[in-house]
């Protein structure tokens, strides 16, 4: 939209009125030409503008009522210890309320200002002095208000819905935060005294009954999946759920084969190609491995509500992420072919860690079963903690081993020597390490849950940047492989007619906001807590991409690539609009090429200052929001600013005055040169040696300068010559003159002159002096001028002395 706006501003804006002018017509000839209704409100009727309530009716206003009086009387009846899904899943509910009520605001907001231009159409009622007006205008009068009385009361309704949701989403939040905090806090006795395992006795009834409860479950559900000849369908269920799982290691050699076909040269691409086809795979596969079993335990029977479904559910998700992270992680590490390796590792090194990628895959399927166990079990406190705690030492004991074996395992030809001794490795190393030794302490010290949190978030960060690195890795080598301009797709772009680093810089910028974009969703991840909540996820992806408001500057991902969009857009506008100006308007005008450069400099600054205001808008950054930066500019200036604003400003005025401009030779602070460029801070005097002596503007405007070609004038060059005495100085005369009839350089018109300068006791001066085209051939008419003299007068006998030069 933003092209097209662009390039057709006026025709946007006439399409737009036109459209608008039709639209009021439209809608009065429907109002005056609708029945009259004896009723208070308007009701039967298909008009928009005359109904409100066929935009939002009496039904969705008081379901939405309800349904925010719903979530506020469970919050009021909620206890003070329910758990976080509960206050997430009330949460969820206020905000889904919430986006309701602003988007019936949305949608009657436009009718107010349609229903005030109508009343300012049909006027105020005629007073008591006045003639009397139309029946049908004071019944549309009265019908029109009516409606805008009605589409007010409907707007407070939906603005004091979203204002309650709202009210009930930051108190749901606040719980939500206690609680968590509470939870992260609570303490328990350590497992290694008998404190804890009295706790545990005391809570084994309990735990035995509701075990047995989900075991009853599952015993009934697989009871009727093996009645039969159900019994040899779940078994072939089974059997395919098994081929299913174990599918992908057996195609890994023809995945390969495809990466190898779709890119020919061997590279990282290919290795990333491979990488991102076999953990997809994987990934589909466990997912439907998973949903067979599902199927073949319960024979499609309805289990919504049940403890089982509630297990499945929970494990069924982190399936899809340890089929993801086990071919990640052996396609990355590729033990048994080196080519395919992703790291720089040795052999031994990647096949001691492919045991360790197993051992993660297996914590992250047990994760979804004591997800379940921690919130929808009904299991004794510390009877949950059994399992936490068993999570956490496992846990530790990977964050140890896995770095260990890069260091106890190098590869033989130094490959990894990098990975190891660089700042990072050492840095990862050491963090693992940390992390390990927390989950131990708090494991001993009885913080049980905060161990668990904590190394359970370990866990999803460890598999969404797994995701994210190799979603960015294929994104940045399928841009600068295949989209460059020396790339396959790249090449068919540059053919269709754009330039080659147009299509270059296309694709960095492309893979550069993909990266933004990634890092947004780590964020979003990384704020749900570790749980792996995909509508916790979303909504914070949403909550980032759409960002916040901070006073009135806007902070979203939107607005961030807007923001990158404008310059670049800009940019081009500008190279555009020059080009054009440069070759096409100013060839047909008598502008020199001073004022060219000083128009096209001056509207390149003014445009870049309209794309920063631009800018500007679009943070929603206002002049009032900028009282504080003006005053520190103004302290600034006062300060250390102040000789870049005066340089700033004195370039300004030299291209608006244009006392010097581009090709004048001008004489400055004893230099001399050709000024070659006027920028906003200083000027550039190319010297006569071949260097640039670059000139603050202020100097132009506050000392003097010597404008040699200021007005285009003539150059002037004079030298004296002595003579003696005793010379003839007709033919002295004589003879210099016709020697400076042939010089090169010397106008013609007018005439070189030689005049009698001084007469001493011995000697007699001849002034010389003549005229060039140009200030820039005096030195080098001169110097042919002097020479002629010279041997003019030594062809005559005559011996003279040059005094003078000039």
């Amino acid at each position: 939209m933003i092209s097209d706006e662009t390039a057709f501003p006026v025709f946007s804006r006439s399409f737009a009125s036109c459209v608008a002018l039709l639209s009021c017509l439209l809608l009065v000839f429907t109002l005056f030409a609708a029945p009259l209704h004896a009723a208070d409100a308007p009701s039967d009727h298909d008009t928009l503008i005359a109904c409100p309530s066929d935009v939002v009716s009496d039904k969705a206003l008081d379901d939405l009522e309800v349904s925010i009086r719903h979530v506020f009387m469970a919050r009021v009846d909620m206890h003070a210890g329910s758990g976080t899904d509960t206050v997430s899943s009330l949460t969820r509910e206020a905000s889904a309320d919430e986006a309701a009520a602003r988007a019936m605001v949305a949608r009657l907001e436009p009718y107010e200002a349609i229903y005030k231009s109508f009343i300012e159409a049909i006027g105020k009622e005629p007073g008591k002095d006045e003639p009397a007006e139309a029946a049908s205008v004071t019944a549309q009068r009265k019908r029109i208000l009516l409606s805008q009385q009605d589409l007010k009361a409907r707007l407070a309704r939906a603005r004091l819905y979203a204002l309650e949701a709202h009210q009930i989403v930051l108190v749901l939040s606040q719980r939500n935060d206690a609680a968590q905090q509470a939870r992260l806090l609570e303490h328990f006795p350590s497992p290694l005294t008998p404190a804890f395992w009295g706790q545990v006795r005391d809570e084994f009834p309990d735990t035995r009954a509701r075990l047995s409860e989900l075991g009853g479950e599952a015993s009934d559900a697989l009871a009727i999946s093996t009645k039969g000849w159900r019994l040899l369908a779940l078994f072939g269920i089974l059997a395919s759920a098994g081929i299913v799982f174990v599918a992908p290691f057996f195609l890994q050699r023809q995945i390969r084969r495809l990466a190898a076909r779709l890119q020919p040269s061997a590279g990282y691409f290919r290795q990333i190609l491979a990488t991102a086809f076999f953990s997809g795979l994987c990934t589909l596969c466990a997912g439907g491995g998973a949903l067979l079993i599902w199927v073949g335990l319960t024979n499609g029977a309805d289990m919504d509500g049940t403890h089982l479904e509630q297990l499945a559910e929970m494990v069924g998700s982190q399936c899809l992420l340890a089929g993801f992270m086990l071919g990640a992680s052996l396609s990355v590490l590729a033990p048994d072919n080196r080519d395919w390796r992703l790291v720089p590792l040795g052999n031994t090194a990647a096949r001691a860690l492919r045991a360790h990628a197993l051992g993660f895959t297996v914590l992250l399927l047990v994760r979804g079963v004591l997800r379940y166990v921690d919130l929808q079990s009904g299991i004794g406190q510390t009877t949950v903690q059994i399992p936490d705690a068993a999570f956490m030492l496992a846990t530790a004991f990977l964050l140890y081993s896995a770095p260990r074996q890069i260091v106890l395992h190098p590869a033989s030809s130094g490959a990894d020597e990098g990975l190891r001794q660089s700042l990072l490795g050492r840095g990862a190393r050491v963090v693992a390490f940390g992390l390990s030794l927390f989950g131990v302490a708090a494991l001993i010290t009885g913080y049980i849950p905060l161990g668990y949190i904590v190394l359970s978030w370990i866990c999803s960060m460890a598999v969404t940047l797994m995701v994210l690195a190799l979603s960015y890795l294929l994104v940045s080598n399928m841009a600068s492989v295949e989209f460059s301009s020396s790339g396959r797709m790249g090449r068919h772009l540059v053919s269709l007619g754009l330039a080659p680093r147009l299509v270059d810089q296309v694709s960095v910028v492309t893979s550069g906001l993909f990266g933004v974009f990634l890092v947004f969703v780590a964020l979003a991840v990384a704020q749900s807590g570790g749980d792996f909540d995909f509508d916790v996820i979303v909504d914070n992806i949403a909550h980032v991409v759409s960002g916040q408001k901070i006073g009135n500057v806007s902070l979203s991902f939107e607005v961030l690539l807007e923001c990158l969009a404008l310059p670049i857009l800009g940019h081009y506008i500008i190279h555009t609009v020059r080009k054009w100006l440069s070759r096409r308007f100013f060839p047909t005008t008598s502008l020199d090429l001073g004022a060219q450069t000083s128009i096209l400099t001056i509207l390149t600054y003014v445009a870049w200052i309209l794309v920063m205001l631009t800018m500007m808008s679009a943070l929603g950054v206002t002049v009032s929001s900028m009282t504080w930066v003006v005053s520190a500019l103004s302290v600034g200036i006062g300060f250390g600013l102040q000789s870049i604003v005066q340089n700033f400003v004195s370039g300004l005025i030299l291209l608006a005055e244009r006392p010097v401009t581009i090709g004048d030779m001008v004489e400055i602070g004893g230099k001399v040169g050709d000024i070659r460029r006027i920028s906003v801070r200083s000027t550039d005097l190319a010297l006569s040696d071949g260097s640039t002596l670059i000139v603050p503007n202020s100097q132009f405007i506050t000392s003097a300068v010597r404008n040699a070609t200021f007005g285009r004038p003539a150059g002037s060059m004079a030298f004296s010559i002595s003579l003696p005495l005793g010379t003839d100085l007709s033919v002295a005369i004589s003879a210099i003159s016709d020697a400076l009839s042939h010089v090169n350089g010397l106008l013609k018109t007018p005439a070189p002159t030689v005049s009698l300068g001084d007469i001493k006791s011995d000697m007699v001066s001849l002034d010389i002096a003549g005229k060039t085209a140009s200030p820039r051939d005096v030195s080098a008419a001169a110097n042919q001028a002097r020479l002629a003299v010279w041997e003019a007068l030594h062809a005559k006998g005559v011996v003279a002395t040059l005094d003078n030069p000039g």
